[in-house]
């Protein structure tokens, strides 16, 4: 039986296709351009010389041309003014529903933790790590809350656009980076013997799989996939294994604490150049279709991978799957299918401050697993359990994506090679 969940984005988030109006605006534009040449081209007509002894020989027919010449003339200019005026009310429309979907994003989440912001104050007279624990997992949106006053100056109290990002990218300075080892892993345990995944609970269990068959941190699969809809490409990524507090002291585990900050910040990893290497040894071409799936740091990875390999470039990322990871802010085209996953109670996902975006390619799933502690919250276990729920559930949204990502959910064979990324030394 399956659990509670809470659906939002998706096929039927929204009313207006706020990209369609804007498509429909330039179109329009094009069309007043069309217009416009041909009232150039008609005044250019009446100004040529060779009218005037053709108007003295026939007068009557000149005045007959100037009528209707003026007619045309002004039911063209009519047109070319209406569509003009149109193209100018669809794009204003089209910024109002971006401009109310940013705000509704940004300030929803922070608004409704603020109202409850004194309640959840008032019985901690002395915060202890245990009471503030169980305060965070009770409402992780407190969270979004911190992050907004952390990042909000200068702003007269309201979200600065990216703020966040350029707070984590001061903070990833001190913490080097460096270049990527990448090895195959051959003797590593894989998920193979169970078949092609099915569903997004088979595609947490994998990411489980190699979570705890990791050796340090830094292991990916690369599961080739093949069937009716030809190859097809899994990319596994877990998250973090180093909490380096310390930036002068060098980790070879690339899935540290620096990592998260530089995919926060937006800015490209080590680990996320060793995963590219690991795609061009595993042998992906652009041809073949490639979703990452990716839990805590490792979604943040797939995110940002997810925004730089558009279709046409290198490797084509299709489909996007995040488990408890902070990616409002991450720059995921509108070509790439995405379903985040966020277990309440869980604070990691909360930790850019932004709500996803909500729109047709993008599905944010609320589950409900895990025990009261933040870890429990965020652990692939309980993301697990939540997979599991969304399997169960006949919501049009999700049904949608099901269709969508068919092709990665009905193959007949699959192939995992296994990689581990380290920091060069």
């Amino acid at each position: 039986m399956s659990g509670p969940i809470t659906v939002r984005g998706g096929s039927d988030s929204i009313a207006a296709d706020i990209e369609q109006l804007a498509a429909f605006a330039s179109a329009l534009d094009r069309a007043a351009e069309q217009v416009g040449g041909t009232l150039r081209a008609l005044a250019r007509c009446l100004a040529e010389p060779a009218m005037v002894p053709a108007a003295v020989l026939d007068p009557a027919g000149a005045a007959q041309i100037l009528a209707l010449t003026g007619v045309a003339m002004a039911g063209t200019a009519g047109v070319l003014a209406g569509c003009q005026s149109l193209a100018t009310g669809l794009r204003l429309a089209a910024g109002s529903y971006r401009a109310a979907d940013e705000l509704d994003r940004r300030l929803a989440p922070v608004l409704a933790a603020g109202l409850r912001l004194p309640l959840a104050l008032m019985p901690i007279s002395v915060p202890s790590p245990a009471r503030l624990q169980a305060g965070l997992t009770a409402d992780p949106e407190l969270v979004d809350v911190a992050v907004q006053l952390l990042t909000a100056g200068g702003s007269g109290g309201l979200p600065v656009p990216g703020a966040t990002a350029r707070l984590a990218g001061l903070l990833a300075t001190p913490f080097a980076d460096g270049a990527a080892v990448v090895s195959a892993r051959p003797g590593m345990p894989t998920g193979d013997r169970n078949g092609p995944p099915r569903g997004a609970a088979d595609l947490i269990r994998a990411l489980a799989l190699r979570n705890a068959h990791n050796d340090g941190g830094g292991t990916i699969d690369v599961r080739i996939l093949d069937g009716p809809s030809g190859r097809r490409v899994i990319l596994d990524i877990t998250g973090t294994t180093a909490w380096n507090l310390d930036p002068t002291r060098r980790t070879a585990p690339v899935s540290d604490l620096g990592t998260n900050l530089r995919a926060l910040a937006n800015r490209s990893s080590v680990f996320e150049r060793g995963v590219l290497q690991a795609l061009r040894q595993a042998g992906v071409t652009p041809s073949e279709p490639i979703m990452l799936v990716g839990h805590s740091q490792g979604g943040m990875i797939a995110a940002q991978l997810a925004g730089r390999l558009r279709a046409g470039s290198e490797f084509s990322v299709t489909h996007l799957v995040t488990a408890g990871s902070p990616v409002g802010l991450a720059p995921v085209p509108r070509s790439v299918s995405v379903l985040s996953l966020q277990n309440r109670g869980d604070v990691v996902p909360e930790l850019d401050g932004v709500a996803n975006p909500r729109r047709a390619g993008w599905i944010t799933v609320h589950t409900a697993h895990g025990d009261s502690s933040v870890l429990g919250r965020h652990s692939l276990g309980s993301y697990l359990a939540g997979a599991v729920d969304l399997d169960g559930s006949a919501d049009p949204a999700l049904a949608h994506w099901r269709r969508g990502a068919a092709g990665f959910l009905g193959a007949e064979r699959v192939s995992t090679q296994v990689f581990q990324i380290r920091r060069a030394d």
